[in-house]
């Protein structure tokens, strides 16, 4: 027994029903508005996310919820569910079959290391999940992040950021990854792109800037997974800073490619 089995059970559950909400949509006719540059947003993102807050507000009414598209609600237990309804809004609206829901729970005074985390993909109907101290998982078999310290057969992702001021230095690390490791790959979901990574399909994942609703609970599938999550320059990951996470045989390799990456202030 763990200290989250019940919180587990319901998030398990529930991506698996945000992700029923999705797949009604996927490859239907839809709008597409933009948020931002770069920055889609769909009927089936907001729909899902009133699902998942409902849900939330119903089973943990003390808990905070924050979600990409509707925002922040504090609670009072000083918990926090970070909520992303739909990772890869881009690949859905296109009809690309790469996205997820995304749960992940932390505690406010320590936003940055989650508690849990479930990461859904309705497509392939996989479920990836961790609890911090429990190991990480797909479908209830442990997962591992790769062994390898290949960089020239390395898979590593890369993210091209959709906030313009970062868009150069994306570039420059891209450049900098496919140098050595040229089999890179952006597959449009960076949940995904963490799962992966700890499932060792993915051998490494780097983002110039890193976001929280799509990364922290990825951040800790990778590390219950065996391998490390850093900063570009080795430091401890923030939010909103930059992002790279692999296998332990490849993670000192890779540090010394993206260290020293210059990025401007946004």
């Amino acid at each position: 027994m763990s200290a989250f089995d019940k919180e587990l059970a319901f998030a398990r559950d529930l991506a698996i029903r945000a992700g029923d909400v999705l797949m009604r949509y996927f490859r239907t006719d839809f709008a597409v508005e933009m948020k931002g540059w770069a920055d889609p947003v769909t009927v089936a993102d907001r729909e899902s996310e009133t699902l998942i807050r409902d849900e939330i507000r119903r089973h943990f009414p003390g808990d905070g919820v924050d979600g990409e598209e509707q925002g922040s609600q504090p609670g009072t237990s000083g918990r926090l569910w970070l909520v992303d309804p739909l990772d890869g809004t881009a690949d859905f609206a296109a009809g690309l079959p790469i996205f997820a829901v995304v749960l992940t729970m932390i505690e406010v005074s320590d936003p940055s290391c989650a508690l849990l985390n479930v990461t859904y993909d309705p497509v392939r109907r996989e479920l990836f999940h961790a609890v911090r101290g429990g190991g990480a998982y797909l479908d209830d078999r442990p997962i591992r992040t790769s062994a390898s310290d290949d960089l020239a057969g390395a898979l590593v992702h890369l993210h091209f950021s959709n906030q313009r001021a970062i868009w150069e230095s994306s570039l420059e690390l891209a450049r900098r990854i496919t140098t050595v490791a040229p089999h890179a790959r952006n597959i449009g979901s960076t949940a995904i792109a963490q799962a992966y990574v700890a499932a060792g399909r993915l051998d490494a994942h780097v983002k110039v800037a890193s976001g929280r609703f799509d990364v922290v609970g990825g951040n800790l599938l990778i590390s219950e997974a065996g391998g490390v999550v850093t900063d570009l320059d080795g430091q401890p990951w923030r939010h909103g800073g930059s992002l790279l996470a692999a296998g332990p045989a490849l993670y000192p390799r890779l540090v010394q490619i993206t260290r020293g990456l210059a990025v401007p202030r946004r």
